[in-house]
């Protein structure tokens, strides 16, 4: 009988661990350097294949505001996920926040963009080649997300789904009809049996200014309620056939979740828009993010030239480096409180540095001169 129980609750516990979840993450001083901000979570962090995509969330809760007008993608850096500005001389805004989706890795297609995979429409579309989207119109709840990985492209532009009813496959396509860069990667996941998943189609009765309203139980008076959402241009029809190239995001106005352009009152939300949407519960930690500057950590010179300097009122146990890619390009096991690091064999540019102390890991930004 003990052995029935412990297998029951090994089966329960093993579905509560897949569930779809959202994790909502701000952009704060101590998890953000430069155009980057840095996601602590369990499920993430040390997990280069796990199964995300976001949305930017203005009002989390209702309260307060933030726009980050600026196309983001994600990256992961060798240890940690992050969401990244594409323009890379824009720096993260600030308290931004960002619906973070997490699935199963099953649900998760990485697709990357290339002259092979070119959709019907040109060279601003890309079809995905997966049994889940394949013969399939329109095809399973999906969403997508821009990913820097695995072939370092920066890619600042707007995308949506469609249907390439002439190659019988899902594609992706920029907004604009302008040339999805060789090597672009997006992250496809497919939303979750335990999510509700439906489509919003913008109409004159739900535009208002610059954002459309939903109307769904699921988030009708709940500022605490979470979804992402792509856009799915022709979901709906010739009516829906209808192109937004624009920075969008979600926003609750105290009674009823909104998507709008990040661009405020002077851009537009066009009628015949439809909108893929997927509401799952949201998933409150009970732990502090990693902090990637803290007084506990300096490091100095930072630009630095041939030399740098990290210390700490702990014990440092081991430093490694990364470069932008990843990569880990340097690894030194210590015990003590303060490191000089030789950079002179190291080109210019952009690093960054984990220092391992006693229970805890920060991450640092470090410039080469």
């Amino acid at each position: 009988m003990k052995t029935m129980i412990t297998f029951l609750m090994l089966i329960v516990c093993s579905i509560t661990f897949a569930q779809d979840k959202i994790y909502i993450h701000t952009a704060t001083p101590e998890n953000t350097a430069g155009h980057i901000t840095y996601i602590d979570h369990p499920d993430l962090n040390g997990n280069p294949d796990a199964g995300i995509v976001y949305v930017h969330n203005w009002n989390p809760g209702g309260l307060g505001g933030t726009f980050n007008n600026n196309t983001t993608g994600l990256w992961y850096d060798g240890a940690s996920w992050t969401i990244f500005n594409e323009d890379t001389a824009v720096s993260m805004v600030e308290n931004s926040s960002y619906n973070i989706y997490i699935a199963d890795t099953s649900n998760v297609i990485t697709h990357v963009s290339d002259s092979s995979n070119e959709g019907s429409f040109g060279n601003h579309t890309t079809v995905i080649d997966n049994a889940a989207f394949n013969s399939s119109n329109p095809g399973p709840y999906a969403m997508l997300s821009n990913y820097w990985n695995p072939n370092s492209i920066y890619n600042n532009q707007a995308y949506g789904f469609y249907y390439d009813v002439d190659l019988d496959k899902r594609g992706i396509y920029q907004e604009d009809a302008n040339l999805i860069p060789d090597g672009a990667a997006f992250k496809v996941l497919i939303a979750g049996s335990d999510a509700t998943r439906f489509t919003h189609i913008t109409s004159i009765d739900n535009i208002s200014n610059n954002w459309t309203i939903i109307d769904h139980v699921s988030l009708n008076g709940n500022p605490d309620a979470t979804f992402v959402f792509t856009h799915y241009w022709g979901v709906g029809g010739v009516t829906t056939e209808v192109d937004l190239n624009a920075v969008l995001g979600v926003w609750y106005d105290g009674a009823n979740w909104s998507i709008y352009n990040e661009a405020g009152g002077g851009s537009d939300m066009f009628e015949g828009l439809a909108f893929d949407i997927a509401v799952v519960d949201q998933e409150i930690l009970g732990i502090e993010e990693n902090s990637l500057v803290d007084i506990s950590v300096k490091m100095y010179p930072n630009p630095a030239n041939n030399e740098v300097t990290i210390s700490s009122e702990y014990t440092i146990n081991n430093i490694t480096l990364f470069n932008v890619l990843g990569q880990e390009i340097f690894q030194s096991k210590h015990d003590s409180n303060s490191i000089d690091i030789d950079l002179s064999n190291y080109t210019r540019g952009s690093y960054f540095v984990n220092v391992e102390m006693e229970s805890t890991t920060k991450t640092l930004k470090l410039i080469k001169n």
